[in-house]
């Protein structure tokens, strides 16, 4: 198993990602495949997928050359590491607002001596070839990619301290969420939000890390400007939002067909 992903990205071009919290079968890597996704991630904040599920639409993601990752509920390293070890290739934590905060989940994800995972042995990432425990943890370090979210004014504020911990890989401002707790919600092209963007964004060009951006599903211009501003990784759809649109217009057209 790679991460597509992280080789993307050091080529210069921008990974985008599919959120899945309607689906709960491992069609939707195929889908995310097809439809030209680089990856997905599964959103267990929000859905109640269950971790089974989980680890099986990662598992089958990597197959048709999609980068999985998982999104879990607010500091919850005890799923995290479990979700590692099943199949995901990265983990998406919400709400982090501190480096403290960044150094504890992204120690979680790393195995000694610059975390603290519990040894595993063997994966599905490694085929599950039989590893010396030392060969077994450098591989999966690096494939493992650790996501903090800043979604708060704080969070912003700490910006750099957080983008400086090692072992987090992407920094994401989760616009939705920082819109919200500015009283914009909902105004993504705010220059509230624009300006805590671009300080995200300087704080990871600083401290060599990856600029990460979710929340501007359905907005192709405004995604390319953020990507302009240097995030390389873009949640770019959602599965349920996709299958209300399709379904929507497709009533519509039908519905006028039988009316003429």
């Amino acid at each position: 198993m790679t991460n597509a992903v992280s080789a993307l990205i050091k080529n210069g071009n921008t990974a985008l990602c599919l959120c899945v919290r309607m689906a709960r079968t491992v069609d939707v890597g195929a889908i995310a495949a097809t439809a030209g996704f680089d990856a997905l991630y599964v959103d267990m904040e929000h859905s109640p997928i269950t971790a089974d599920d989980t680890s099986a639409i990662c598992m089958a993601a990597s197959g048709f050359g999609v980068t999985p990752f998982v999104r879990v509920p607010q500091d919850d390293i005890g799923l995290a590491s479990r979700l590692l070890d099943g199949g995901a290739c990265g983990i998406i934590f919400p709400h982090v607002e501190t480096a403290m905060q960044a150094m504890a989940v992204a120690g979680a994800c790393l195995f000694p001596p610059r975390g603290a995972r519990s040894a595993v042995g063997s994966t599905i990432h490694l085929g599950f070839e039989a590893l010396s425990q030392k060969e077994a943890g450098e591989r999966l370090d690096a494939l493992t990619m650790t996501t903090v979210m800043i979604e708060t004014e704080i969070g912003v504020e700490n910006a750099d301290a957080i983008a400086a911990v090692d072992g987090v890989d992407m920094v994401m401002v989760g616009t939705a969420d920082l819109s919200a707790m500015m009283g914009v919600p909902g105004a993504l092209d705010h220059p509230k939000v624009r300006q805590a963007c671009e300080q995200v964004a300087a704080a990871c060009q600083k401290n060599g890390k990856i600029f990460a951006l979710g929340g501007v599903r359905n907005n192709p211009d405004l995604a390319a400007e953020y990507a302009a501003l240097g995030a390389r990784f873009i949640i770019a759809g959602m599965d349920a939002s996709y299958f209300q649109q399709a379904a929507g217009a497709d009533v519509i057209a039908i519905r006028k067909a039988l009316k003429s």
